[in-house]
């Protein structure tokens, strides 16, 4: 079975093409995300705060039991600094899955 993201229950309401990757995690069997995740539809969506343009809530993704991860780039990722002074490492392009396989594509 494939599924895009927006049709995985853990990712209802959610927007991760407009959201931030702040740091990414890998452990042994483990890989985790940590994101300014942009909430447009969410229940705790709200009104975006002087000087935001949406409404962001930081959040962790967390892939567990993981035995065969393949990440190309690794060494060439540098994260961008904001205005404000916080980095980030791009937006997540895409995340699909395929039966208990997931194919994650960002910056």
């Amino acid at each position: 079975m494939y599924d895009n993201y927006q049709g995985l229950p853990e990712f209802e309401n959610v927007c991760l093409e407009d959201s931030y990757v702040l740091d990414i995690t890998v452990q042994p069997a483990v890989l985790l995300l940590r994101l300014d995740l942009l909430l447009p539809e969410h229940p705790q969506n709200r009104a975006p705060l002087p000087g935001e343009r949406a409404c962001f809530r930081q959040a962790t993704v967390t892939f567990s039991s993981v035995r065969d991860l393949h990440w190309t780039g690794q060494g060439v990722i540098k994260p961008a600094v904001g205005a404000s002074g916080t980095a980030d490492f791009g937006s997540v392009d895409s995340l699909t899955r395929h039966d208990t396989n997931y194919q994650l594509l960002g910056d």
